[in-house]
């Protein structure tokens, strides 16, 4: 096992957006308010315990964002709590893009997705539409150390005892405890490759017209934003950071 010291950590937000440049040509606009809520005090914030930032954004020119978060947590100078949430506003069935990347010195815990707004045992059809691109790209990086590693999945080490979170995910979830340095480069070579690959289907993305299907697929969006927000085991440490209720504003960006 390969530790690394807090230095040699991954600076989650600079290479998904300076060496992998995923949002070029894209222009970003920051979201002020979410939910009725100030976003600003998230933009750039120093606790006793953790400092960081969770910027969300919408795309200039698009009505199809509901909003992009890139944020950083670092955690008392020996653990970074990274998150990349690309969310699609009600109009559209895209799946909800979200990657969790919590880095320590022993490993970095990771769960990249997306994770349907439907019920793709009932609607066939969607995973066609939004997971034919990512079935590759899930053979491709699913052989990264530490994805493959019996016990390895966060879901079943962190949300085992909770079958909502469970359901959640698609079959193209990539998740496990990577240890080695050049194994945490290629996670975020997967969650960039992931993250491409829902740019270019929200670009492509058509409203839904189909009232009945607009609204089962609302219910299982909020019920699942509900879900994070609420019952995460992280929600528990953004309040010891930031107090009770002031954690709503964090956790809402994440998810």
């Amino acid at each position: 096992m390969a530790r690394l010291g807090w230095n040699d950590m991954v600076d989650f937000a600079k290479v998904i957006c300076d060496e992998y440049k995923l949002f070029e040509g894209i222009e970003l606009v920051p979201l002020e308010t979410y939910e009725g809520m100030d976003t600003k005090p998230a933009w750039e914030f120093k606790a006793p315990m953790a400092s960081g930032f969770y910027k969300p954004y919408l795309i200039k020119g698009s009505d199809k964002i509901e909003k992009i978060t890139i944020g950083e947590l670092h955690y008392m100078g020996r653990a970074k709590y990274c998150a990349l949430n690309m969310t699609a506003t009600d109009d559209y069935d895209l799946p909800i893009f979200a990657c969790e990347f919590d880095e320590t010195a022993p490993r970095v815990g990771v769960t990249t997705d997306f994770m349907p707004t439907v019920d793709i045992a009932v609607h066939e059809d969607y995973l066609k539409k939004y997971y034919s691109q990512i079935a590759g790209l899930w053979r491709k990086y699913r052989t990264i150390p530490g994805f493959t590693k019996e016990g390895r999945c966060l879901v079943q080490r962190r949300y085992g005892p909770w079958p909502w979170a469970r359901e959640t995910l698609s079959p193209f979830s990539l998740d496990g405890r990577v240890e080695e340095k050049e194994d945490r480069k290629k996670v975020m070579e997967a969650v960039v490759a992931y993250a491409r690959v829902w740019l270019d289907l929200l670009e492509k993305a058509e409203p839904i017209n189909d009232p009945d299907y607009k609204q089962e697929m609302l219910k299982r969006k909020k019920t699942m934003q509900k879900y994070y927000r609420d019952l995460d085991p992280g929600g528990e440490v953004m309040k010891k950071i930031f107090g009770e209720g002031k954690h709503h504003l964090f956790v809402s960006l994440v998810f």
